[in-house]
């Protein structure tokens, strides 16, 4: 039996600046979860080769089973491969050809490879760096979406996994029309953003936007959707929600057949949805699954819901206060008896019982589900008649903050029921300084300001500012689905 034979292996050296195998080494020192296993080749002499894997996100059985025996099978040994092979062909035979090249120059590429699961191989007879990709990130199974739930829709929801968020919307629309492309935002996260548009749907300056908004940011780390929502947004301090936010690929499908655009980020279990609108946000994504006069209905009440939400305690406390000749004489005797003896003036009972409703709505919110919902209503409710009984409120009062709060809870998006939240004090406050004069001038004072409002350069309360009667049914109206199709095969 001969010896071992030295192939020809020489040390190659990179072409371009960038790490070496002992600078990431010692940036990996303080990396306790980076595993490095060390594995003689015992075909090759003196040729070893060291791995690094990030602990818990590479398949523990795709590297025992499949990447170590790569690395050690004995298809090219000493006996099958003749002494007077040219350096050509030991470099054919080199075991680092099995593996992906990563450049080097590509620091952040580097590791942002190894961090995302792939182990990082190197040769002790090489300098450069190789990738063998058997990624097994830490993931839950598409499941119901806790934003919004489903009575007759899809189950499935968006997870943390931008892939498979991907794949839920591709897996519906099989068509290369559907164009996606990736983004990196982040220094240190290099947080994955995907976005998404049909080619033929979407108008071409709306999406060349997105992009530039896109490309644009610089920032060290990215920690969600609602992070990326502010940054992308035309104005960076509106108070109402520029893009929507949801979690139901079906809805994300049925926006990006309408001529939107949808952002996906890795981490977050919902998308961005663009250019908005007011009307876009009334929507639900179970609208398409329910008759066209029912979701017709519907929308017209969650818009009165939004109107009521907004003006309802401002217009009451101007009405009572300084308006009272308006109020029927039967009423006004009615809340005239129920305020005797309080020692609050009707503001600040106003005042106290929206504070009261917004801190057990806070308070459903972190609660566990079916407790949160009832703690939110009921709570309120009950905390309020005990209100009544102590002599610090009237029922009246109570009647009027709990529908302005209920109404609250038609509202689709929970950023908008925010937003409806800090107007309703804004012009409950104007009311009780001005009364009625002042409840008018908040609530032309709240409409120029959202007509001011932009998304992608398209107006926020479009097709209401500027005025498109047709465009104007057809948001706030659902159509019968056959003429929808008619008008589909017309196009």
């Amino acid at each position: 039996m001969a010896d071992k034979m030295d192939y020809g292996y020489q040390m190659k050296g990179n072409d371009e600046a960038g790490i070496t195998i002992e600078q990431f080494s010692t940036k990996l020192k303080n990396c306790a979860d980076v595993l490095i296993h060390h594995v003689e080749l015992p075909d090759y002499i003196d040729l070893t080769a060291t791995l690094y894997y990030c602990e818990g996100m590479v398949d523990a059985g795709m590297f025992h089973l499949g990447l170590l025996p790569i690395l050690q099978k004995t298809e090219n040994s000493r006996e099958t491969i003749p002494s007077s092979q040219t350096t050509e062909e030991v470099e054919r035979h080199s075991p680092n050809k099995k593996f992906m090249k990563v450049d080097s120059a590509d620091v952040n590429h580097l590791f942002c490879r190894l961090f995302s699961g792939s182990v990082i191989i190197t040769f002790s007879d090489d300098s450069s760096f190789y990738e063998y990709n058997i990624s097994n990130q830490p993931s839950r199974s598409p499941e119901e979406s806790a934003m919004e739930l489903s009575l007759k829709g899809p189950r499935d929801g968006f997870i943390e996994q931008l892939s498979i968020n991907i794949a839920l919307v591709r897996k519906r629309l099989l068509t290369p029309k559907l164009h996606v492309e990736y983004f990196k935002i982040g220094s240190e996260t290099q947080t994955g953003v995907a976005l998404m548009h049909m080619s033929d749907e979407a108008p071409s300056e709306v999406v060349e936007e997105a992009k530039r908004r896109l490309k644009a940011i610089h920032i060290t780390s990215l920690n969600g959707a609602g992070e990326l929502e502010e940054l992308l947004s035309d104005q960076p301090y509106a108070l109402f929600p520029l893009l929507e936010y949801i979690g139901r690929p079906d809805y994300v499908v049925q926006s990006l057949m309408k001529g939107r655009f949808a952002v996906l980020v890795d981490g977050s279990p919902a998308a961005l949805i663009g250019p908005g609108n007011l009307l876009l946000l009334i929507k639900s994504p179970e609208d398409a699954h329910l008759p066209f006069y029912y979701v017709s209905l519907e929308r017209l009440l969650r818009l009165l819901g939004l109107l009521l939400a907004l003006f309802l305690p401002g217009f009451w406390i101007a009405l009572s206060s300084f308006n009272q000749d308006q109020i029927p004489y039967s009423l006004l005797a009615t809340v005239s008896i129920s305020r005797i003896g309080l020692p609050l003036s009707a503001t600040m009972e106003m005042f106290l019982m929206l504070t009261l409703f917004e801190v057990f709505r806070e308070a459903g919110v972190r609660l566990p589900r079916p407790v949160g919902q009832t703690v939110s209503v009921v709570g309120g409710l009950i905390i309020g008649d005990a209100a009544i009984r102590a002599g610090l409120t009237s029922p009246t009062m109570l009647v009027v903050a709990a529908v302005a709060a209920v109404s609250t809870f038609t509202l689709v998006n929970q950023s908008l029921a925010g937003s409806v939240s800090i107007f309703r004090f804004a012009i409950l406050l104007c009311a009780s300084f001005f009364g009625m004069y002042g409840f008018i001038i908040g609530m032309f004072a709240l409409m120029i300001y959202l007509c001011s409002l932009e998304s992608f350069g398209q107006s926020y309360m479009q097709p209401l500012a500027p005025l498109h009667f047709k465009d104007l049914a057809n948001a706030l109206l659902q159509k019968p689905w056959k003429l929808e199709a008619n008008r589909r095969k017309k196009q």
